[in-house]
């Protein structure tokens, strides 16, 4: 427990900061071309990590129909400063999952000695090259559970698929109150189901509910069926296997006797919390009829309503899977006891703010079966000239860590000690400002700004690869490492607030900004801001602006959604003058509803990226 105790004094992460023995769930579905589940497993049980890189994991595993059976192996492992983890995919090796590790509570010391914190693991295999879509989530085992450490309310999300069939899949929010004897008061259940009522929103209660909590935190419960309703229709219902984390703030759980493929996750309630700050999350997704995605990435709560994330995506296509960056942004509502919702989903937060769920429960999205968690991202730190692990960010959409950087892209970095003074350059932009230079892959970039805790610099065009290292001298004293995704693209738009939401920086053909008192009309060709649409032709320098005759246009297939609906883009490239900032000329689509007014959402499709963060604000 040391090393935990060391990731609480806020230090970067490596691989001896995953270690010990965690109790895991892991439900994993294939898909044909047709969009039909040809596969779907579950797997659970305990892992151990060694710290230094490999894993073993033995429990029971369902495929398909079967029965349960004994399922043991091993795999290997990577994590990041940023607590990004790697690791070899428990029910298929060829596979690697995408996952992030942190704290729901810290690690203490008490009378009784030192308290281990309540770690989590949750991610999904992003990168494989099949049709397969899962999610895994993994918690700390517990050192002196019973009965008693399960107490109070906890709100949970539930994927489930009855006898592996998507014909009958279903997902749910519902509340749980453990009373620490073994027993659990009437739950309330909201969710669907495909085979309910056509996918209506349904509430259940389920009286009668038991459960049992071992030493390490594994245990049981059983949900038995309720008057008139069958193991086909009741959303939650039959034996579990269940896990609880070792303060009780998390419970993790699923089928175990074969009847149904699911997982389901909840952290404890409290009232008057507040979901603000940086986290991690992932989630697993399944539309009927037949489309499917999963996802890991981060988000940004700003305490006032308003969401921002990025998501590493893997989607069902009609031509099959893709993988791409999806950075977003959404509002949400919390009543007291800390359950509302974000978007078209209820969302719930818990263990004192540090851990979230959220369910597809909304009569506008009856088709879509979905759940979600989230857990505070763990604070990192260090000595020096100290860059950031987690503060690598697009300078326009501010979208959280995970998002790639492209070529030509305006990069924010954050640290510490990252300059003596405050300073900015003119363009063509230097490799060096104030004696500090940030090198990307070895390659000097170009530098906009620096200050002690902020540099503004553009990606060199020659980056490539699927990953980019990233190292800050500031005037010979070299900061730590930091290794970040890459891809062709990678999309934000520049807002008017500055902080990557709400309106966008869009002007009219005047160059007059769009607002509220001047706002765009239907037909129109409005002028959108943005960085990080990559290679240009023809090519201009590092740090150099476009060129008027002939214009530097972006190299990628650039797309633009208005309120939904395509829109002509008759220029993608870069604007003329500044480096680094890029220009799409787009013409606001004839067709949105006419009597319609207000901000309209904005997207930039690439692909490699799907940006969606900015409004435009549009009358007739």
């Amino acid at each position: 427990m040391l090393l935990l105790a060391g990731a609480m004094m806020g230090q970067t992460f490596n691989n001896q900061t995953l270690t010990g023995k965690y109790n895991f769930r892991h439900l994993s579905f294939t898909t044909d071309t047709s969009e039909n589940i040809t596969d779907i497993r579950s797997l659970w049980g305990s892992i151990t990590f060694n710290g230094s890189g490999t894993y073993g994991f033995s429990g029971q595993s369902v495929m398909n129909g079967s029965a349960p059976v004994a399922s043991n192996g091993s795999g290997t492992y990577a994590v990041t400063p940023a607590g990004i983890v790697t690791l070899t995919n428990p029910q298929n090796n060829t596979l690697k999952l995408n996952a992030r590790w942190g704290l729901v509570s810290q690690p203490t010391v008490t009378l009784f000695g030192p308290q281990p914190g309540e770690a989590m693991l949750i991610g999904s295999s992003t990168e494989n090259g099949s049709n397969t879509f899962d999610l895994f989530i993994a918690i700390l085992a517990g050192q002196n559970g019973s009965n008693g450490i399960l107490t109070g309310s906890y709100f949970a999300s539930t994927l489930a698929f009855p006898s592996g069939s998507a014909a009958q899949v279903r997902s749910a929010l519902f509340t749980l109150q453990a009373n620490g004897q073994g027993s659990f008061a009437s739950i309330s259940v909201s969710g669907h189901g495909a085979n309910l009522s056509s996918g209506a929103f349904t509430a259940q209660t389920v009286a009668g509910a038991t459960y049992t909590v071992q030493a390490d935190g594994s245990g049981s419960a059983t949900f038995p069926l309720q008057t008139g309703l069958s193991s086909a229709t009741q959303i939650l219902a039959g034996n579990e296997t269940i896990y609880v984390s070792p303060s009780g703030n998390i419970i993790l759980g699923g089928a175990n006797d074969g009847s149904t493929h699911d997982i389901w996750v909840g952290f404890k309630a409290g009232n008057g919390l507040t979901w603000t700050g940086e986290f991690w999350h992932a989630g697993l997704r399944f539309e009927s009829p037949g489309n499917a995605s999963a996802y890991s990435g981060s988000l940004f709560s700003n305490n006032a309503g308003n969401l921002t994330f990025t998501r590493r995506l893997r989607q069902l296509q009609p031509s099959g899977a893709i993988t791409y960056d999806f950075t977003g942004a959404n509002t949400f509502t919390l009543g007291a006891d800390g359950s509302g919702t974000a978007a078209l989903t209820r969302v719930a937060l818990g263990a004192a703010g540090n851990g979230f769920v959220g369910t597809a429960v909304d009569p506008n999205d009856p088709g879509g079966y979905e759940m979600y968690l989230g857990l505070r991202m763990p604070p990192v730190s260090g000595t020096g000239v100290f860059l950031n692990p987690q503060g690598v960010v697009n300078a326009a959409s501010f979208a959280p860590v995970g998002d790639s950087i492209a070529p030509g892209e305006f990069v924010t970095l954050f640290g510490v000690n990252l300059a003596a003074v405050t300073q900015n350059a003119s363009a063509p932009y230097p490799a060096s400002v104030a004696g500090v230079s940030v090198l990307i892959n070895g390659v000097t970039a170009p530098i906009y700004l620096v200050s002690p805790g902020q540099i503004n610099a553009l990606v060199p065009y020659a980056t490539t690869g699927a990953t980019a290292s990233i190292l800050v001298n500031n005037n010979g004293i070299m900061s730590n490492t930091v290794q970040v995704p890459v891809a062709a693209t990678a999309p934000g738009v520049f807002s008017v607030d500055r902080n990557g939401i709400g309106s966008g920086a869009i002007l009219h053909a005047d160059f007059s900004l769009v607002t509220s008192g001047n706002p765009a009309k239907r037909g129109e060709t409005v002028l959108i801001y943005l960085t990080g649409l990559g290679a240009v032709n023809p090519p201009v320098a590092d740090g150099t602006a476009g060129g008027v005759s002939p214009l530097s246009k972006a190299a990628a297939t650039v797309n633009v959604l208005i309120g939904g609906l395509p829109a002509t883009v008759s220029y993608a490239g870069l604007a003329p003058l500044y480096p680094g900032l890029y220009q799409l000329n787009v013409v606001v689509p004839a067709d949105l509803a006419v009597t319609a007014t207000g901000a309209f959402p904005l997207a930039v499709q690439t692909a490699d990226s799907f940006h969606d963060q900015v409004d435009l604000i549009i009358s007739p």
